[in-house]
């Protein structure tokens, strides 16, 4: 059973991807690791688990605004850049997944590591969505 209406798949799915890919201009210098993982697990993104009218209807670039001054008070780790395209792609599989399977993002992120994004990007990123959220799915099943 998915975790919301098939309706705001999409738009999450978009804003979440570019979210990820654009914090390294919006919060300069900060590491993007640790902000995807702090905000995989953050309340803002429980609420997107649920497709919430309000933070469903943000930009990225709002999502952002509201997740630096509102949660971190503007305070970030500072690190590294995910390579490439990497963030975008990541963030949008998390997104789909969590949907298609409703699992909580907080959990997912868990489950499915940042390391093991970047270990099956290269393969993966090139399948169509459907069959990489699948791919995951079986790689978190063998996993357990």
């Amino acid at each position: 059973m998915t975790a919301y209406d098939e309706l705001y798949v999409d738009c999450i799915m978009k804003t979440q991807g570019f979210l990820f890919l654009k914090v390294r201009d919006e919060l300069p210098g900060v590491d993007e690791k640790w902000f995807i993982e702090n905000y995989m697990k953050s309340d803002i993104r429980k609420l997107l688990d649920e497709a919430n009218p309000k933070y469903s209807a943000m930009s990225s670039y709002d999502l952002i605004y509201y997740y630096n001054q509102f949660v971190l008070k503007g305070e970030y780790k500072k690190g590294g850049e995910w390579w490439g395209f990497l963030p975008q792609w990541a963030g949008m599989a998390y997104s789909l997944y969590q949907w298609k399977y409703n699992v909580p993002s907080a959990e997912l992120i868990e489950i499915f590591t940042l390391s093991d994004m970047e270990r099956v990007y290269p393969a993966l990123h090139q399948m169509g969505w459907d069959a990489a959220i699948d791919r995951m799915r079986e790689i978190i099943t063998e996993d357990k």
